[in-house]
């Protein structure tokens, strides 16, 4: 028992060791993207906004977890606290990956569920999260979703059921897609496990995940009404259903399949999908009704996103079905690394290339672009601005035809143009202003679009001239 105490502590130092150097871009840099903008804005001047917003976007604990942090967040460096925050947690969560898989028996190679373990963790919905500071309680919700399934199928009695249904609650409460990674840790349990199908254990589970998209759908639809009289259209249910399904191959599937690729090449797709198809071969092995069990569970983790009108299949979406398709890759990789002679080799190349390529991701796609956007902006404001000036300061925007500063963009996510954004000027401006000792004013709509004026004491800000100095 001491000794596997001590190996544990051992596995959960070098995870923990490895996410800090792979995420390290996160807490050495200093920057902001697109929406944490409009947090660092909110926090110092209307905090009960942000508050708002969440609720009626049908996650009132995820507001209530950002409105708590938002009175430590006083400037652009304070970011980086709740992107460190978001870090440990991950570290966290690759210690329950590894505790859940040897629980389990899954992966019967030890150094196979440390590279597990780890590599899963550095997917690049995971990048988005930890780069992101808006997303810090993103995998918070995940973690919470493997705890409700743990104590589902672990706990006895309606204690266990109980305490399932309140946990993925409050998982769903903070985000719905990464809720819905409670599938994931089915999949792991049911799929990767030697031990016949418990179809009872089955029924239970997707009866909780159902619940909780009950829940789910109560928090978007019943509570912003009742407290607000309004709800959000983007969670309105969809009518287009053959659309939807056409859709989830072209988009969310095919990003997952790529796993590590954010450029979704078509060699990419290809390797991918030899190496998943080896994978379920080799989870065939113990039944073959586990391989069709995988596909139920890959197009169920998406179920959410098929149901509703808004088509977006951003990486922070398709958290669950990433995990998903990737563990399926990573098994058959496993199985075609183990009958080389250099397997040793290449089980260390494995987590050295995807840490490689996350730290990558990172910088170039958040960290060191929007740093430069906002140096832009501010030589422009300071050129343009007279220290004393005590006018209006406006943005002018034409989101069209912006000059790029990321070598390529993924959605909103990675090499994104925060300056194309309306809502990112204020928190830009505003932090402008404190860092420089300037004094102008920010009106409650300071972005102006086409080729509109402005009136009274004020200067406008052109996008255009920003990004042309660089």
């Amino acid at each position: 028992m001491t000794n596997i105490a001590c190996n544990n502590f051992k596995v959960y130092l070098f995870l923990a060791a490895a996410l800090l150097v792979c995420y390290s871009p996160v807490f050495l840099s200093s920057y902001a993207f697109s929406d944490d903008w409009y947090y660092l804005f909110s926090a110092q001047t209307d905090p009960a906004s942000i508050f708002k917003w969440d609720v009626l976007s049908g996650r009132p604990a995820y507001g209530a977890l950002r409105y708590g942090f938002s009175f430590l967040i006083s400037s652009l460096d304070s970011l980086i606290l709740i992107r460190v925050l978001s870090v440990v947690s991950l570290i966290l969560l690759s210690f329950y990956f590894y505790k859940f898989i040897s629980e389990r028996d899954i992966l019967k190679n030890p150094l196979q569920r440390v590279i597990f373990s780890l590599v899963i963790c550095l997917l690049p919905s995971f990048q988005v999260f930890n780069a992101w500071s808006v997303c810090f309680p993103f995998v918070t919700s995940i973690l919470l979703a493997g705890w409700s399934y743990s104590a589902l199928t672990r706990l006895r009695g309606i204690k266990g059921v109980i305490l399932s249904a309140l946990l993925i609650t409050l998982s769903f409460a903070i985000y719905q897609p990464t809720a819905m990674c409670f599938l994931f840790f089915a999949f792991m349990d049911t799929c990767l496990t030697s031990r016949k199908v418990d179809k009872k254990e089955l029924i239970r589970t997707f009866l909780m995940i159902f619940f909780g998209m009950l829940m789910a759908l109560i928090l978007a639809k019943v509570i912003p009404l009742l407290l607000f009289g309004e709800t959000l259209s983007r969670s309105n249910i969809t009518i287009d259903l053959l659309g939807k399904i056409k859709w989830f191959f072209v988009e969310p599937l095919k990003n997952a399949i790529c796993n590590f690729d954010t450029g979704r090449k078509a060699l990419s797709v290809i390797i991918s999908l030899l190496f998943i198809f080896i994978g379920l071969k080799k989870i065939s092995g113990n039944g073959k009704e586990k391989v069709i069990l995988s596909f139920l569970f890959a197009v169920a983790a998406v179920t959410p996103n098929l149901l509703v009108t808004e088509s977006w299949a951003a990486y922070r979406t398709i958290s669950a079905l990433s995990l998903i398709t990737t563990s399926c890759f990573l098994i058959g990789l496993f199985v075609v690394i183990d009958k080389t002679k250099y397997s040793r080799f290449l089980y260390l190349l494995l987590p050295l290339a995807a840490g490689w390529l996350a730290a990558s991701n990172i910088k170039e796609g958040f960290s060191s672009p929007q740093q430069k956007e906002y140096a832009l902006l501010k030589a422009e404001i300071t050129k343009m601005v007279a220290k004393d000036f005590d006018g209006a300061l406006y943005y002018r925007l034409n989101s069209e035809n912006l000059p790029k500063i990321a070598k390529s963009s993924k959605y909103d996510e990675f090499g994104s143009l925060s300056l194309g954004m309306p809502w990112t000027f204020a928190g830009m401006a505003f932090t402008v202003k404190k860092e420089a000792g300037m004094h102008y004013t920010l009106t409650k709509s300071p972005v102006i679009n086409g080729n509109e004026s402005c009136s009274g004491k004020c200067i406008i800000i052109d996008a255009q001239a920003v990004l042309a100095r660089q």
